[in-house]
């Protein structure tokens, strides 16, 4: 197992460790995602991933769907759950960091 420390006091702390990851579509179908950007936020005292589908294209006229979640780990500080975003003051601050982040 990994030891998963971060800084939960005032810093914004990013990885881009990619990783890939197995989630179930709403008709109970495996889907395989990849983890582009996982960062703790201080301000929202959250841990969040930001996912894209495994295999999805991009073209000229259009981007890879990013799925930004929150990873609420277990009480062992390993694995958890993801859950989707909660306010509009998220998507607003996940969106200044993707695009911070993930510019090519």
């Amino acid at each position: 197992m990994t030891e998963h420390n971060h800084n939960h006091n005032t810093e914004l702390n990013i990885s881009n460790e990619e990783e890939l990851l197995t989630l179930f579509d709403e008709n109970g179908n495996e889907v395989l995602y990849r983890k582009m950007l996982e960062f703790y936020h201080p301000e929202f005292k959250k841990e969040y991933v930001i996912l894209a589908e495994e295999g999805a294209q991009s073209d000229d006229d259009d981007m890879i769907e990013l799925i930004p979640m929150i990873n609420e780990p277990d009480e062992s500080g390993d694995g958890g759950k993801l859950v989707p975003i909660e306010t509009d003051e998220e998507w607003d601050m996940i969106e200044e960091v993707v695009n911070t982040n993930m510019e090519e």
